[in-house]
């Protein structure tokens, strides 16, 4: 692992300590570093699964913040959200332990491999897991760091390299993926989101530039053709002498996804693609998994074949179990493509089941500007169960709240709740034998879920 230089004293047996452990992607990194050698440690706000899984690994964790963990570390690990007058970080600030991001860290511990770095507004994690299906069946035993758990392998969201491959997600939030020096580059799609950070799409166009303009000299990027900001930085790699693989749904696609799901690869050859995810959002994720598998020398069949067998990630249309003849189904959508998304793909999964949507808002600069956006989405599903706003790093805004969603949804019956407990029990008391319900969000609206499945009779979980 290639240290910076202010950091070079830290050597494996060294205790590191993560503030708010519990997220998909710190957990993963804190494994990362354990299986490395080093001492970690960690806390969160509160108690989870994910908790339970690094207790098993012996990681020390404990739940709530304590001055007192800066006793012993020698290096404190944040997220993008945590701010510097967090009591935590300013008792490791005035000892001058030093303090690193989370994004920083996973560049360090990248920049030792050749480095498969996706990006997207969407569907990072489930093409992340694909492409490291695919590398693990061609028996290149990838590394890997991703925001969720990877269901087909070993249930962990990280593991490191058998060789010389890491595939990571490159999160744009606060320009975490300029942290990166990939060797290929995927960009899914550039949508805007994280309005707290970025204005306006054009302002994510440009970190998007960004990242891609860290190709390496050799590097390849693999963008998605049907986006018209993708294609243009496509163009300039070119110009510079980068070779670029375009995948989607438009004729001029290199990998293209053909109007009845199947894949035209470059050669003109047509594969099925008989993917265990359903959506086009998965079809067009698979596409670019193929394609970036294919620029490290995975055989095409092999990637195909591979993807046939994956069963997602976590917190992914995730069926956490069948209650009383109704599915629920869990899904970190949060943003309005990402509930359409997901809401299509259960219409094409069960055409005839009467669809529930249970949203719970993820910061309110989000809700904000894309209130109208949240509204209509979530009017494709029958009915709608709004939990109340996921703070997160956020402080509350006048006016936006669950009740304001709600009221904006129209065409279907919705309302307001003010947790996911209580999303929970409204949901419950009116569900029937055949419905399907969508839990979604990013936020703890993981709980309605278990709710559902631990609170109301005859479960089914196999």
């Amino acid at each position: 692992m290639r240290w910076p230089a202010h950091l070079n004293h830290l050597q494996p047996g060294l205790p590191i300590h993560f503030l708010g452990i519990g997220g998909a992607g710190m957990s993963g990194l804190a494994e990362l570093l354990a299986d490395r050698g080093y001492r970690v440690t960690g806390c969160d706000v509160a108690w989870s699964p994910v908790l339970d899984r690094l207790v098993a690994r012996d990681i020390a964790v404990a739940v709530g913040h304590d001055e007192r963990h800066a006793q012993d570390a020698h290096l404190l690990v944040v997220t993008s959200a945590v701010r510097a007058q967090h009591p935590e970080v300013a008792a490791f600030a005035a000892q001058r332990i030093p303090i690193v991001k989370r994004a920083a860290l996973l560049g360090w511990l990248a920049a030792s491999y050749r480095t498969i770095a996706v990006a997207g507004t969407h569907g990072k994690s489930t093409t992340c897991g694909m492409i490291a299906l695919a590398l693990d069946a061609a028996g290149l035993t990838p590394g890997f760091a991703i925001g969720a758990e990877v269901r087909d392998l070993g249930g962990t969201s990280a593991r490191l390299p058998g060789g010389n491959l890491f595939v990571v997600e490159a999160d744009e939030y606060d320009y975490s993926f300029l942290f990166l020096e990939p060797d290929i580059a995927v960009v899914l799609n550039v949508d805007h989101d994280h309005p707290d950070l970025f204005p306006d799409r054009a302002s994510v166009a440009r970190a998007f530039r960004r990242f891609l303009a860290r190709l390496r000299p050799v590097g390849t990027a693999v963008v998605w053709a049907d986006d018209p900001v993708a294609c243009a930085v496509a163009d300039e790699l070119q110009s510079r002498g980068h070779r670029v693989v375009t995948f989607g749904e438009t004729a001029e696609a290199a990998y293209r996804v053909l109007p009845d799901g199947a894949l035209r690869d470059p050669s003109g050859a047509i594969w099925p693609l008989a993917l265990a995810v359903p959506g086009r959002h998965n079809r067009l994720n698979a596409a670019a998994a193929v394609a970036a598998v294919v620029q490290v020398g995975v055989p095409l069949v092999v990637a195909v074949r591979a993807l046939e067998h994956f069963n997602g990630v976590g917190r992914r249309f995730e069926e956490v179990g069948i209650v009383n003849g109704v599915r629920v189904i869990l899904d970190y959508a949060h943003h309005p493509r990402e509930i359409a998304a997901t809401i299509a793909a259960a219409r094409e999964r069960f055409p005839a089941a009467r669809l529930w949507a249970v949203f719970q808002p993820h910061t309110y600069s989000r809700t904000a500007r894309f209130l109208t956006e949240f509204a209509h989405a979530l009017e494709q599903a029958d009915l709608a169960v709004v939990a109340e706003i996921y703070a997160a790093r956020e402080q509350p805004l006048a006016g936006i709240d669950a009740a304001a969603l709600a009221s904006a949804i129209r065409r279907i019956p919705a309302i307001a709740v003010p947790d996911p407990m209580a999303a929970a029990e409204t949901v419950g008391a009116a569900m029937r034998a055949g419905d399907v319900v969508l839990v979604l969000g990013a936020g703890d609206i993981w709980k309605a879920a278990v709710r559902l499945r631990e609170g109301h009779g005859d479960a089914d979980t196999g």
